[in-house]
C-alpha cells in the first residue's frame, strides 16, 4: 500500500477519534475547565484533519488521472 493511502487511512482514524471525543456529553456540554478545552480540541482538531484528509485525496485522484494520462 502506498504511504499516501496509509497517511490517508491514519488520518480518518484520528478524525474519527477526536470528532468522537467531542461528543462525549460530559465533553460537549461543558461550559468552562478543562472539559471544555479538550471538547474543543476534539471537535476542531477532527474538523481540521477531515479538511487535510480531503485536501489529500483530491491530491491522490489528481495525481491518478495525470498518471493515466500519461500512460496513454
Amino acid at each position: 500500500m502506498a504511504k499516501l493511502y496509509r497517511t490517508m487511512i491514519v488520518l480518518f482514524v484520528t478524525a474519527a477519534c477526536l470528532i468522537g471525543i467531542s461528543g462525549i456529553p460530559a465533553l460537549k456540554n461543558a461550559k468552562h475547565g478543562w472539559k471544555d478545552v479538550l471538547g474543543g480540541i476534539g471537535w476542531f482538531g477532527g474538523l481540521l484533519l477531515a479538511l487535510v484528509l480531503i485536501a489529500l485525496a483530491l491530491y491522490a485522484l489528481g495525481r491518478a488521472a495525470l498518471d493515466r494520462t500519461r500512460s496513454a
